[in-house]
């Protein structure tokens, strides 16, 4: 199941220019703009399976049709929900209640969401009926995320049927990845598949999910991690560390991004990054910190932009 927390956010892209062409990096890229050295943290998909369900009222297909017009269709997607682990085919019967187009393909998704927990097969069977389009690219990034335990190295190939969300998808499955298997998640990343923001993306989620569990390791990792054109390798992936570290330690973090040498102002970055939407004002200072005019500048353009 996918959460809440991540609902709404498609539109940020971080950027440390340095010579590089500009990218967009998600389909509503907000960062349009610069020349992206480091990427931001990819977004889980929205949308997804509603955190009640399983609580409070249960429902069936009568309760729902008993409903006045403008009920009728929330109920029938929780009522999709509830039935998605147990029964496959009444969840689809209930998503087919919703109008056409996309609260139809919402629902999709969520049921295959949920039901991947179970059948991995018949999920991956409901992503592929879908409409392509948004939803049933994050009902395969849903589905890789799900697979990562079972199999992530197949759970990292699934990532490319993720049409626009391809990067996030890899981005938070090598991340997991790394978590548990630091080797094969650094083989994935040294693949140097795709353009260059795909592969700055996957160094950047493995620094990020490292540090949410052992910062230690994530500084051994992104150690390992080779510099890259123009030093852009790990430097993204000391970024990742410090957002994910913050996301604990909060501020108090930047102290030990002198741990990360050449990297220290883009570990200062990905803390600032990281508390641009709680505390804006450190966000801020911290950008101050970095001896990088063109990482400060960067930085400060940034945190300043009003969060959407």
């Amino acid at each position: 199941m996918f959460y809440g927390v991540w609902a709404a956010v498609f539109a940020v892209v971080l950027g440390l220019s340095r010579g590089a062409p500009a990218r967009d990096a998600r389909p509503e890229a907000a960062a349009a703009a610069a020349p992206a050295r480091v990427v931001a943290l990819p977004p889980k998909p929205e949308g997804a399976a509603s955190a009640a369900v399983g609580e409070g009222a249960r429902y069936s297909e009568a309760d729902c049709r008993s409903r006045p017009a403008e009920l009728r269709g929330y109920c029938f997607k929780v009522l999709a929900q509830q039935r998605a682990p147990e029964d496959l085919e009444g969840a689809l019967l209930a998503c087919a209640e919703l109008p056409a187009g996309e609260p139809r393909q919402e629902c999709l998704s969520d049921v295959a969401d949920l039901r991947a927990a179970t059948d991995l097969a018949g999920a991956a069977a409901v992503c592929a009926d879908m409409e392509p389009g948004r939803w049933a690219d994050q009902c395969v990034f849903g589905l890789a995320l799900r697979e990562r335990p079972v199999d992530p190295r197949a759970a990292f190939v699934r990532c490319d049927g993720a049409g626009r969300f391809r990067d996030f998808c890899r981005h938070d499955v090598n991340g997991e990845i790394a978590v548990v298997d630091i080797d094969l998640a650094l083989s994935h990343c040294a693949a140097e598949e795709g353009d260059l923001l795909t592969r700055k993306s996957c160094w950047h989620g493995l620094g990020k999910y490292l540090a949410r569990v052992d910062v230690d390791r994530a500084f051994a990792a992104c150690a390992r991690v080779p510099r890259g054109p123009d030093g852009l390798y790990r430097e993204n992936c000391i970024h990742g560390l410090g957002w994910g570290a913050a996301e604990s330690a909060g501020r108090a973090f930047a102290q030990r991004c002198g741990e990360a040498g050449p990297e220290r102002d883009s570990c200062l970055l990905g803390v600032a990054y990281n508390l641009r939407r709680f505390e804006p004002e450190a966000a801020v200072a911290l950008c101050g910190e970095a001896e990088r005019a063109d990482l400060r500048a960067r930085c400060l353009e940034f945190v300043r932009r009003p969060p959407r």
